[in-house]
């Protein structure tokens, strides 16, 4: 897989976050990112889930490079 699409990925990933995100304040619906995330971490399992993620989204990102 190249460079331009894994960028090209990650991107469209954000643009789903940023779209739920006005979506959930425009119309009231579904809760916030931030209200998703705290109800999430209610619970000792969802905080190991959300550090989970957040590892992996820190080792994809920050320490995986083009060594060549």
């Amino acid at each position: 897989m190249t460079s331009s699409v894994t960028v090209a990925g990650y991107c469209l990933i954000g643009a789903a976050i940023v779209g739920y995100e006005v979506m959930s304040r425009a119309w009231r619906r579904t809760p916030t990112l931030g209200e998703a995330v705290a109800l999430v971490t209610r619970s000792r399992v969802g905080r190991w889930v959300v550090l989970g993620g957040w590892l992996w989204l820190g080792w994809h990102l920050f320490v995986r490079g083009d060594w060549r």
